[in-house]
């Protein structure tokens, strides 16, 4: 046909400036796009940081102690004793004091007795005890060690008349014991005083004594004559004695 090569010409010519429409908005969608985020970057706004304030309340400090008091002063006011002045009298006539003379002093070491005691009196009797009256015979007791005043013994300890049989409660095999007693020996030879001073067992100590009482001594002579004495006895006594 004479008038197709016309339509197919007409036809094929809005498709290409569509095209060309179509691309040229997009170059201007992309290129207004591109100077928008460039902008955005050139022009950023600085952020300012917040002011923060802080105030800081404390209470008022206290008022300072008020001062202490001034101290009174005390006024002491001493009183004066009036001296009294003696006069002496015109016909009194004043005699001078006598002068006293000081008195011996005793030392004890060219006065003593040979043999005597310490602390004893001059003109006492030798073998006698301190705070004796002078002129005294000295019938005080003496102290006599253990050795010597077991010489002086008449019995025999381990005889069964004088001595101590154990109780039943402490009658048992390896039981053991001791008590110290202050003898005391009259002049005769008897028992007059005993102490237990170092008890063995509240059972064994009254036994003690009731079998040392029973005991007999010779009279402990001094200078020739018959003197009470005490010692000190260890009393042993165990089961297998028994």
């Amino acid at each position: 046909m004479a008038f197709e090569a016309f339509l197919t010409q007409e036809k094929t010519k809005p498709k290409k400036g569509r095209r060309i429409t179509y691309g040229i908005s997009l170059g201007l969608h992309g290129a207004l796009l591109v100077v928008g985020i460039i902008y955005s970057f050139w022009h950023v706004d600085d952020l300012s940081p917040p002011s923060v304030t802080v105030t800081f309340m404390s209470a008022a400090p206290p008022p300072p102690p008020p001062p202490p008091p001034p101290k009174k002063k005390t006024t002491k006011t001493k009183t004066k004793v009036p001296t009294e002045i003696v006069q002496p009298k015109p016909d009194q006539v004043i005699q001078p004091k006598p002068k006293e003379e000081p008195e011996e002093e005793d030392d004890g070491e060219d006065d003593g007795e040979e043999g005597g005691v310490a602390g004893g009196v001059k003109g006492g009797v030798v073998g006698g005890v301190v705070g004796g009256v002078v002129g005294s015979t000295g019938e005080g007791p003496k102290f006599l060690p253990p050795n010597v005043a077991s010489k002086q013994l008449l019995i025999d300890p381990q005889d069964a008349a004088y001595k101590v049989v154990l109780p039943a409660a402490l009658n048992h095999a390896g039981w053991s014991g001791w008590a110290m007693v202050k003898v005391c020996v009259a002049k005769e030879g008897t028992v007059s005083d005993l102490k237990i001073t170092r008890p063995a067992d509240p059972l064994l100590d009254p036994l003690i004594l009731q079998a040392v009482k029973r005991w007999r001594y010779k009279p402990f002579a001094l200078d020739g004559r018959p003197v009470p004495f005490c010692y000190a006895l260890r009393y042993e006594i165990s089961s297998r004695a028994q």
